[in-house]
């Protein structure tokens, strides 16, 4: 298994003589064999090794993981750092699962203590067997080439490079290999609850699909490389791209040219907004992604809000992305005047109001009658009311506390409502109100309060309409 190392070192230019390495150690049985494995390499390599434990807090036991993998350290004269957290607290706090919220302050651990004791290099025990889980669990999410990739043997970071020396080997000369050496290691009894998804495909799946192919995990792990060669030639591809279409590039937004985009391929296109926007120091789904894209083959106008503060406008021949969050607009209301024009400059929207009369009944033969009910129609909107029924002035402002509509299934909260529509919070104070005395009558392109809606008995109809500046 250590010729098997050597090469999988060689073939990803892993380590270079004097690399200072920071060894992640669990204390499982791979991290406890990539720690015995590196010490055997040390010499070979003029390698300078240390250990890190990252205390979870989830199980128990965890604090007996830690005194392990500290006297392990001790046993073999290598400076131990460790750090304790309380994963299932920031996991609430912020909302992740417990496997994620782990994860990540693991990795924030690792680099934190890499960068304060300059090495250049943190190892991780992940195998083969890992590898080929991760690309079975992506492939029944539905990942893209990128996530196919599965766990790259090397990923640069801000100030180090992680390295997976052990990701060509299997679990089972992983475990041969820590019997034949009388290596110890501790055993996490949750690798064998099967409620985890990883470790459904583990013990389930891949057993069964074993019986088709002896050698899939080697199958799976050549798949993940070849996917992992695409996916870095199609960087570079959109990387190149990226640059042919920038037109401005300030700290939190990027500047498209939109008829170069639109010239791309499809894939292409999607590659170019994922780099975008993590050049923003950004991030979006793939499903977001689709979002943009089909928004912009529409010839959508105006700006899309998407998750994590990430907006993509439109405007004029540019794309512009930016995670610079939308300013909230100021409170405002402004009287309207029938017939007139209002202007509000706060959100950058025009309201025409004018009065009407019901048309006449179609004759036998002409139709139907148009309807009077309103339709949103995205930026630009257009609504008919019966006039009689508004109650003193009309005004045009943002939302206040307590306010409601009242719509087919019943009066609803504009809270619940905006809950409801999925329009994000800091989109709703940017939404014009049209109100009377009494309630709010339109929320402008969302929907109308039934009690307003001009009927057959309608003697005089109110047409509003609205539209971006």
């Amino acid at each position: 298994m250590l010729n098997q190392v050597r090469k999988t070192i060689s073939r990803y230019a892993m380590l270079e003589n004097r690399d200072r390495v920071l060894v992640a150690v669990s204390g499982g049985v791979d991290s406890v064999v990539l720690l015995h494995v590196l010490k055997e390499l040390k010499r070979e390599l003029k390698l300078t090794l240390a250990v890190a434990h990252f205390d979870h807090g989830i199980r128990p036991e965890s604090a007996q993981d830690a005194e392990f993998v500290k006297k392990l350290a001790s046993s073999l004269k290598l400076q131990f750092y460790t750090e304790r957290a309380d994963v299932p607290a920031y996991a609430k706090a912020n909302k992740l699962s417990l496997e994620v919220a782990a994860r990540q302050l693991r990795y924030q651990f690792l680099e934190k203590t890499a960068h304060a004791h300059k090495f250049n290099k943190i190892a991780l025990g992940h195998t083969l067997n890992d590898q080929a889980e991760t690309l079975l669990m992506r492939l029944v999410r539905g990942s893209g080439l990128e996530g196919l990739a599965g766990i790259p043997p090397v990923r640069s970071s801000e100030h180090c490079q992680y390295i997976r020396p052990l990701i060509e080997c299997t679990r089972e000369q992983i475990e041969a290999y820590a019997k034949v050496h009388k290596l110890r290691w501790r055993e996490d009894p949750t690798n064998y609850d099967t409620k985890i998804v990883r470790n459904k495909i583990r013990h389930e799946l891949i057993p069964i699909l074993k019986e088709y192919n002896p050698n899939l995990l080697q199958s799976l792990g050549r798949t993940a490389r070849l996917f992992g060669q695409a996916a870095q030639h199609l960087e570079r591809e959109a990387d190149q791209a990226l640059k042919e279409l920038l037109c401005e590039q300030k700290a939190y937004e990027l500047a498209l040219d939109l008829k170069k985009f639109l010239k791309l391929s499809e894939y292409l296109q999607a590659l170019v907004l994922r780099q975008a926007v993590y050049a923003l120091q950004g991030e979006l789904e793939a499903d977001h992604i689709e979002a943009v894209l089909g928004w912009v083959a529409r010839h959508g106008t105006g700006e899309l809000h998407l998750p994590a503060g990430v907006r993509v406008l439109r405007r004029h021949a540019q794309l512009i992305i930016t995670t610079r969050p939308a300013p909230a607009p100021k409170r405002f209301e402004y009287l309207l005047t029938v017939p007139g024009e209002t202007v509000i400059p706060e959100i950058g929207w025009r309201l025409q109001m004018k009065l009407t009369s019901p048309p006449a009944p179609p004759r036998h033969g002409e139709g139907r009658a148009p309807s009077l009910s309103g339709k949103g129609l995205g930026v630009r909107s257009l609504v008919l009311l019966d006039a009689d029924k508004i109650c003193g002035s009309l005004v045009v402002r943002n939302r206040r506390p307590g306010d409601c509509i009242s719509l087919k299934e019943g009066t609803k909260k504009l809270q619940d409502f905006f809950v409801d529509r999925k329009i994000p919070r800091e989109a709703r104070d940017a939404i014009p109100l049209i109100c009377d005395e009494n309630t709010v009558i339109w929320i402008v392109g969302q929907a109308v309060n039934e009690s307003y809606r001009v009927t057959p008995r309608t003697h005089r109809i109110l047409e509003i309409k609205a539209e971006r500046i």
